[in-house]
């Protein structure tokens, strides 16, 4: 655990409750010095990526109402607002997927539409995607999981490559990183990206953890595609190839540590998530 004490003099912070130990972050629940609760999320030396530029990020979108605020930041530390009440994704694990998945899908056309035209400092789409964008293979994967890996490099390519507009965007936006209760969700943890906005909902659909059944049902994957091209009014096939992409991506990611297992679930998933992308024909089964 990354010691906070540092921060907590800078800021006059104290109470620190661990809440999320991650291997480029660590965060703590504290109270300053007025007793009201922050959050502080303190990054490891050389790890955090883009998901450092809250400061960006709370300049394009601080005043939707729609994110936890940015109270200070410095060095490895940033300081945010606390937020009030339960992850979305609860609502999924408690068996009501396809209503969390409609709000999720509200929220995310009511971020994009409170997005400004262009911003500093957001990460670009093409370098965020890179790890899938050189993936050459590895020793690790099946014949048939290769296979799939090498589809999803190809798409992501021509979804690039097809791309009409970018904007600023979370980067990150599935269930677990929305806070709150239904009709009032908070957005917490952005990565900070500039991209094309089809794939903003893109990592919804391999999430909430703990719902795994959900997490691996391509009637599902339609359903939610659905949800978001009525919310959104975005495209229905484009949502589904860049889920695709994030799918791989996050597959390329756990493959990047030498001793890491290959992420089982997210194995089974590709292909499945490739049945309904432009490179797989439409099954609804399970």
């Amino acid at each position: 655990m990354l010691d906070p004490s540092p921060y907590l003099t800078l800021w006059s912070l104290h109470a620190p409750l661990p809440l999320k130990t991650e291997g480029h972050a660590h965060v703590w629940r504290v109270m300053d010095a007025k007793g009201q609760a922050a959050a502080l999320k303190l990054f490891q030396p050389g790890k955090g990526g883009s998901e450092r530029a809250a400061e960006p990020w709370d300049r394009a979108f601080g005043a939707s109402g729609l994110i936890a605020r940015l109270r200070a930041a410095h060095s490895d530390a940033l300081l945010f607002d606390w937020v009030e009440g339960a992850p979305l994704g609860d609502l999924s694990r408690n068996g009501h997927d396809d209503r969390a998945t409609s709000e999720l899908a509200c929220l995310t056309a009511a971020l994009l539409r409170a997005a400004p035209k262009q911003a500093q400092g957001f990460a670009a789409l093409p370098d965020y995607t890179r790890a899938l964008r050189r993936f050459a293979g590895d020793p690790r994967l099946r014949a048939s999981e290769h296979a799939a890996m090498m589809r999803a490099k190809a798409l992501i390519e021509t979804l690039l490559i097809s791309t009409e507009r970018v904007q600023p965007l979370h980067g990150d936006l599935h269930h677990d990183n929305v806070i709150g209760t239904p009709g009032h969700w908070t957005v917490i943890d952005p990565k900070v990206i500039c991209g094309d906005p089809h794939y903003e909902p893109a990592n919804a659909f391999r999430n909430p953890k703990g719902a795994k059944d959900e997490t691996l049902s391509v009637a599902r994957f339609a359903r939610m595609a659905e949800a978001y091209a009525h919310e959104t009014g975005l495209d229905r096939q484009r949502l589904l190839d860049w889920a695709v992409v994030k799918c791989a991506l996050s597959i390329c990611w756990t493959l990047a540590a030498p001793a890491a297992q290959p992420p089982r679930l997210d194995l089974i998933r590709l292909p499945r998530l490739l049945r309904l992308s432009r490179g797989g024909p439409l099954s609804l089964a399970r």
